[in-house]
């Protein structure tokens, strides 16, 4: 074989090979996408005193909240605590857990007490696109201590107010 032969033997195979890699790198893209009808809940932060049992509680609710309010699925508080590793920045912890799960939303949410205000905390919650890091909705509100179904609630606003991706 003449080293022309050889050559364009050679140019052929790296050609294949790159072809063939670029259509498996694709391949595998769509399949390991953030999925835009999946979120995940990390642990609420709790700043008032009295209320930690909040923490875990308040995200599990607000998981079963919204998995029982169809289109958006929610990631299992299992795989969550499996999954989940805090930060000096819970927020972004939030959205990279839901990059680890393959969320396409990750849900961060915090309660506070209000100054002169035993009765009542604060709630902020943010909902976040895990793949651009964009701000999609942003819920602050007060909650009277007693009164129950605050998980209901969040969920509520997050499936009224969450824009949903088209097919």
């Amino acid at each position: 074989m003449t080293s022309k032969r050889w050559l364009i033997g050679l140019t052929s195979l790296v050609v294949i090979l790159t072809f063939a890699g670029a259509v498996s790198f694709v391949r595998y893209a769509q399949r390991h996408r953030a999925d835009p009808w999946l979120a995940a809940v990390a642990p609420f932060d709790i700043f008032v005193p009295g209320l930690q049992s909040w923490r875990v509680r308040l995200a599990e609710e607000l998981t079963a909240q919204l998995d029982s309010m169809q289109p958006l699925d929610a990631v299992s508080q299992d795989v969550v605590r499996e999954r989940w590793q805090g930060q000096s920045r819970p927020e972004l912890a939030a959205v990279e857990l839901a990059r680890r799960t393959g969320a396409g939303v990750a849900i961060y949410g915090r309660v506070d007490s209000l100054a002169h205000r035993s009765d009542s905390v604060r709630i902020q919650l943010i909902v976040v696109d895990a793949g651009t890091g964009q701000l999609l909705i942003a819920i602050d509100r007060r909650w009277p201590m007693g009164r129950g179904g605050l998980a209901r609630a969040l969920a509520e606003r997050v499936s009224q107010n969450y824009r949903y991706p088209r097919d």
